[in-house]
């Protein structure tokens, strides 16, 4: 059983918990909750939100230590008979296993959107991607796993798909739609062929010699070149004062879900998120994707970003693929 609290109201999953009593009248984030079961019996393993660690509420065992770190709240499950096929495999970015208690372990992970589930075991927390969720292997009897569930209170409009990140969420728009919301119509904002916009208040403008619109998509210009492996795709761009293409959204990745293209993000391990230039995350991969074919979970092979379709797979940066330009901003 889960059990689920945000930043502004409590849910109710079961009989498990009930409100016991405001530690501060004036604040809707402190709160104090009793158990009415004992906590080994109960599936919940970790429950976060909002702003500050909380100390141990008391000696009392009946009461929940809670974990608060953002206006968002999450949770962590218990992943029974599972553990990593190696000790730091699949790490998330820039991070080492270190000593630490179990609510600061689970509120780093909050806070990390490249963080699916923490490894525990004896004070020692490390964190891990998707990628390696998708590959634990089993280890009998083994309770060191936990995965991170977000509360999702959309805002996103016009079937956007919800990212919740701490103290933010981020819409990931339907083809068509843009907006901190997806709720501007890409259409309401068109220019004349080969010109185009930096965003909606901007007027239009012509395109860079050599490059084109697509599409009617009116905020960016392009340039195809054939295929090239992908080192020399990013070269041949750079060299047009322009950058290999970095489609983060489904509108521009339809633009040409037809061809075998390369988009500029790369990984260096196995295990590794996509990430952009600017180091957001790469969403829209492909399920089952990256799989890194030709490798293992030890020896990277597929270590490069290409769309087909809509969707991101992984691919050796030695194949050639269609290269895209974009023009510079």
């Amino acid at each position: 059983m889960l059990l689920i609290m945000n930043f502004f109201k409590i849910k109710k999953y079961g009989p498990i918990i009930n409100f016991f009593e405001s530690k501060y009248s004036n604040d809707r984030i402190s709160k104090r909750f009793r158990i009415k079961k004992k906590f080994r019996k109960i599936n919940l393993i970790y429950l976060v939100a909002s702003n500050s660690i909380l100390q141990d509420i008391g000696k009392n065992k009946n009461y929940l230590k809670l974990s608060q770190e953002s206006n968002n709240a999450g949770s962590f499950q218990l992943v029974k008979g599972k553990n990593l096929p190696f000790a730091n495999f699949s790490l998330i970015p820039n991070y080492s296993p270190s000593k630490l208690s179990k609510n600061i372990c689970f509120s780093r992970c909050l806070r990390n959107e490249f963080c699916s589930f923490v490894v525990y075991t004896n004070d020692v927390c490390s964190l891990h991607t998707e990628y390696a969720l998708n590959r634990l292997v089993v280890d009998t009897n083994m309770k060191v796993v936990f995965r991170k569930k977000f509360i999702i209170d959309s805002s996103c409009m016009n079937g956007a798909t919800c990212v919740n990140k701490l103290d933010e969420y981020v819409c990931l728009c339907g083809d068509g739609f843009f907006g901190t919301n997806c709720e501007k119509n890409i259409n309401s904002y068109s220019c004349p062929t080969d010109n185009y916009r930096l965003n909606e208040t901007d007027s239009c403008k012509p395109c860079m010699t050599g490059f084109t619109t697509f599409n009617s998509y009116p905020f960016n210009c392009y340039k195809l070149d054939g295929n090239k492996n992908y080192e020399s795709a990013k070269l041949f761009c750079q060299s047009l004062n322009s950058f290999l293409w970095r489609p983060k959204t489904l509108t521009e990745r339809n633009i040409f879900k037809q061809h075998w293209p390369w988009a500029e993000s790369k990984i260096t391990y196995v295990g590794q998120p996509f990430v952009w230039p600017d180091g957001s995350k790469v969403y829209g991969i492909r399920d089952g994707e990256p799989n890194n074919i030709g490798g293992n979970i030890y020896l990277l092979n597929e270590n490069a970003l290409m769309p087909h379709d809509s969707f991101f797979g992984d691919s050796s940066d030695q194949s050639e693929f269609l290269t895209i330009c974009q023009q510079l901003s």
